[in-house]
């Protein structure tokens, strides 16, 4: 029996880490954008990933009052975001050793990006060109680099 429920926790585990995100979301104003209906007014767009290797890709564009979520627990994962909405919000979340994170957030109204990394070789690339901006990169651990821009 203990055998079985060691195998069951591996299967679990192993499963987890394999993982990966890739969610676009646009505004669908009926101009043709493709992707209509997938958000509205009060978009949000939200990856949650447990375990190693996972990655996520989120897009969110064209959308009102926009907040985006990514939070990434374990090693080796990496989160590439863009999002240009109108009062958007990023906050990303990862955990572990050996992640990465690149955002990009653009022609927004009053925009935030929050950046949170705990463990060590984690690594955070930030561009930002909106009207109200606040970047916040707080890193916690050894041999941490991160780069942010605002235009």
């Amino acid at each position: 029996m203990k055998l079985f429920k060691v195998a069951a926790i591996a299967a679990i585990i192993v499963s987890g880490s394999a993982f990966a995100g890739a969610v676009p979301q646009f505004g669908g104003h009926g101009h043709g954008h493709g992707g209509g209906g997938n958000s509205g007014p009060d978009s949000t767009l939200s990856i949650y990933q447990f375990g190693g290797g996972n990655s996520a890709l989120a897009l969110q564009t064209d959308a009102r009052d926009s907040e985006l979520t990514i939070t990434q627990h374990g090693g080796g994962n990496g989160a590439d975001v863009g999002q240009g909405s109108d009062d958007s919000t990023i906050d990303l979340l990862q955990k572990g050793f050996g992640n990465s994170a690149t955002i990009d957030q653009w022609n927004s109204k009053n925009s935030v990006i929050d950046v949170k990394q705990y463990g060590g070789g984690n690594g955070a690339a930030v561009d930002q060109t909106a009207s109200g901006s606040t970047v916040n990169v707080h890193q916690v651990g050894f041999g941490n680099n991160a780069t942010a821009h605002q235009y």
